[in-house]
């Protein structure tokens, strides 16, 4: 009996840790790619803000040189997505852009949520692009990313923002795939991979 002792404990040991990884592995998981394993997105392309942040114009510029077809409309409405196959949402609050437009951080709060409700009657990708990272990571940026959230197909971003955490565990709890990436440079494989 003494000779078993020592592969009984080898054998419990196995078992302890086979379940506590297993635990571990199920609750940190995070569904991040470098890229997506497939395309989801289809051209022509609509490209709009949420929150009126320019940066918008250099996304319309990263497709452009992936010879995509895409327009760029800052202020596009639920009733423009007639003409397109694919959504991209480019979130960043701007006081500034913002005041260049009639409407008021309400009124673009629900603009936003037309529009993600709109593509989703329609079957249409939703594509989620954050290109400023930590400058635009405010309450109101947050305020836009929540309301478009649920809708979300992909989420694309830089890795320099604040709470990676809590914007990571809010896009596992709706189940959107994200890509982080280091540098603004980097954004061109990750929106190349939603479409080829």
């Amino acid at each position: 009996m003494k000779k078993y002792i020592p592969v009984i404990l080898c054998f419990f040991l196995s078992l302890t840790f086979l379940f506590t990884s297993m635990d571990f592995s199920t609750n940190k998981h995070v569904n991040t790619y470098p890229n997506l394993p497939a395309p989801i997105g289809v051209e022509k392309i609509l490209i709009t803000s949420a929150g009126q942040a320019p940066e918008g114009t250099i996304l319309l510029s990263i497709a452009e040189n992936l010879n995509l077809d895409a327009d760029y409309r800052p202020r596009a409405l639920a009733t423009d997505l007639y003409d397109y196959q694919s959504v991209v949402i480019v979130l960043g609050y701007s006081a500034n852009g913002l005041s260049h437009t009639p409407r008021s951080l309400n009124d673009e709060i629900v603009r936003t949520g037309k529009l993600v409700k709109e593509a989703e009657l329609k079957k249409l990708p939703v594509v989620l692009v954050n290109l400023s990272g930590s400058s635009r990571a405010n309450k109101n940026t947050w305020k836009l990313f929540k309301k478009a959230v649920p809708y979300a197909d992909y989420y694309i971003g830089l890795k320099n923002t604040k709470h990676v955490t809590k914007l990571l565990n809010t896009l596992k709890a709706h189940h959107v795939p994200s890509t982080l990436v280091n540098q603004l440079a980097d954004m061109q494989v990750p929106f190349n991979s939603v479409f080829r």
